[in-house]
C-alpha cells in the first residue's frame, strides 16, 4: 500500500466543505468530483504553524539547565530525556556565557513530549535531577535549589 500525505490551502478545499456541510443538495445522490488545490504553502512556514501547534498544546518544552563540563556530564542529561521518552528537537550548550562555575556548562533544550501530562512529568524529572534550571516561554518556572 503507498501512502501519501497531501495538503491544500483554505480556499482549495471550499468545494469539499460545501458537500461535507450538505449546503449543494442538489448534488445529493449525484456522484460528484471536486478538485482539491492551493498546497503551495511554504515549508518554512508550514513547520511554524506545527511548532507554534506544538507548543500550544504544551507539548514543547524549552529549558536551560546547567550540568557539569566533565565527561558524561551531556550523556546524564540525554540519557534523561531519552528514558523518558522525549524527542530532542533542538540542543546547545554554552560556556563562554555561564560565569558562575568555570566546571560546568548551560545546556539549552527544546523537546517534543507526548502530551501535556509527559511534559509535567518530564519537568519534574529535570527539577529533581539538576539545581540549575530555567523553563522558557511559560511565568514563574525556573528554579535555583543551591540554598
Amino acid at each position: 500500500a503507498v501512502v501519501s500525505t497531501q495538503s491544500t490551502g483554505g480556499s482549495g478545499v471550499v468545494g469539499l466543505a460545501a458537500i461535507l456541510e450538505g449546503l449543494l443538495p442538489e448534488l445529493t445522490g449525484k456522484k460528484v468530483v471536486t478538485i482539491l488545490c492551493g498546497g503551495n504553502i511554504d515549508t518554512t512556514i508550514l513547520g511554524r504553524c506545527l511548532e507554534r501547534g506544538l507548543a500550544a498544546d504544551n507539548r514543547l518544552l524549552s529549558f536551560t539547565v546547567v550540568v557539569k563540563d566533565a565527561p558524561g556530564g551531556m550523556a546524564q542529561l540525554t540519557a534523561l530525556l531519552a528514558q523518558s521518552g522525549a524527542s530532542i528537537k533542538d540542543i546547545l550548550h554554552e560556556r563562554a556565557w555561564l560565569l558562575e562555575d568555570v566546571f560546568a556548562v548551560r545546556v539549552r533544550c527544546m523537546v517534543e513530549t507526548r502530551d501535556s501530562a509527559h511534559t509535567e512529568e518530564l519537568k519534574t524529572a529535570i527539577m529533581s535531577n539538576y539545581k540549575h534550571v530555567e523553563f522558557i516561554g511559560m511565568s514563574d518556572h525556573s528554579t535555583d535549589t543551591s540554598e
